[in-house]
């Protein structure tokens, strides 16, 4: 295999913050970078917690490298992930943001996690064409996006150049897999759950929340919908609150 000359935009290198004896994993969704749990990441290890918000395969560096990797990557570096951090902490808990939320779904049914927290967890998305891009891959492995938002950070200004700027078919049918598993995965999972969801969500319908919070096995769990926030509950404009719901989950509060 050969792999693109690229390097790792310094937003979206892995975050690893020390703290006490339980931990915490963060799992960014598809496109997005550690630097989405930026925020979140410090508050909750503040909050007394070791954080770790890895980068999955093919996230944060370039287009190129995207296209090389695969549902089997992103999978296996949130399973190392966690495997690591249970080295170090007495527990550890799951915190994921839309197909990382999906990814989550899939660990916690296997490693059942103490605590876990979905973010706009991609089991269901708006976009019908998803279901086609098994097919549409073989035709086309991205297209160009209008009129997408610019940035004047110049590292998040490059992801929208390089990710968010077009369309992915061969990648989103990587995504499919996973929603599909975690679809399958969700009835296994009896960890205490928290499903959060947005109104103003425009890729993940209000359906994939309920979805979960009704089919988990956890007997504790609850489902949380804030009104404001966008896809990305975890750096959108009630991130504070978002941030707090979490912390308390976590904590047993």
């Amino acid at each position: 295999m050969d792999f693109p000359r690229c390097k790792t935009v310094k937003k979206s290198l892995p975050i690893f913050l020390e703290g006490g004896s339980e931990g915490v994993l963060f799992i960014h969704g598809f496109t997005g970078s550690p630097h989405d749990f930026e925020y979140m990441a410090k508050e909750v290890n503040r909050a007394g917690f070791t954080v770790s918000v890895p980068r999955l395969p093919g996230h944060g560096t370039c287009g190129e490298d995207f296209l090389i990797s695969t549902a089997k990557d992103w999978l296996r570096r949130a399973f190392d992930a966690y495997y690591d951090l249970s080295a170090i902490c007495e527990r550890v808990h799951v915190v994921g943001l839309s197909m990382g939320g999906v990814i989550a779904l899939i660990l916690a049914s296997q490693m059942s996690p103490p605590k876990l927290v979905t973010l706009a967890a991609a089991t269901h998305v708006f976009d019908k064409k998803i279901a086609l891009t098994p097919l549409l891959k073989f035709f086309s492995k991205k297209m160009p996006r209008e009129n997408t938002e610019k940035y004047d950070d110049p590292d998040i200004e490059y992801l929208r150049k390089e990710y968010w700027s077009y369309n992915w078919p061969k990648q989103a049918a990587e995504l499919y897999k996973l929603m599909k598993l975690a679809r399958k995965s969700v009835a296994k999972i009896t960890s205490d759950t928290l499903v959060v969801a947005a109104r103003n969500d425009n890729m993940v319908p209000m359906k994939a929340a309920e979805f979960i919070y009704n089919n988990i096995r956890s007997e504790k769990r609850k489902l949380l919908v804030f009104e404001r926030s966008g896809h990305v509950l975890s750096n959108d404009v009630e991130k504070e609150d978002v941030t707090k719901a979490v912390i308390n989950w976590l904590k047993g509060e």
